[in-house]
């Protein structure tokens, strides 16, 4: 995704978005809808920031939505290979019953 009037591929979209009152034209490779929503949850987290009225200034809503959603990203980043690791336990477990199972005389 690029922000702003930049040379694209042939194949890139504009999305115009409106982030805090502020219109983006975004260039992007990916599907419009997406770059929609992606605007639309950071928009949601702008709104329930403002509205705490403990944060006034636009750009400090902004950087700490960025910050929660690298932090989401990191953590889910973190999670992945975990569980991936976990899956693989339990069919390593799974497999090894199946052959002792079919080792075991059925008479």
């Amino acid at each position: 995704m690029q922000v702003g009037k930049h040379e694209c591929f042939s194949m890139s979209e504009s999305v115009e978005v409106c982030l805090a009152g502020l219109k983006l034209n975004i260039h992007t490779d990916d599907d419009p809808k997406k770059v929609e929503a992606a605007a639309a949850l950071v928009q949601e987290q702008f709104d329930a920031l403002k509205s705490s009225g403990t944060i006034i200034d636009t750009s400090k809503i902004m950087a700490l939505i960025a910050l929660n959603l690298a932090d989401d990203l990191l953590n889910q980043q973190q999670a992945s290979p975990q569980a991936l690791n976990k899956l693989v336990s339990k069919l390593d477990q799974a497999v090894a019953q199946a052959e002792g199972l079919a080792n075991v005389s059925l008479r």
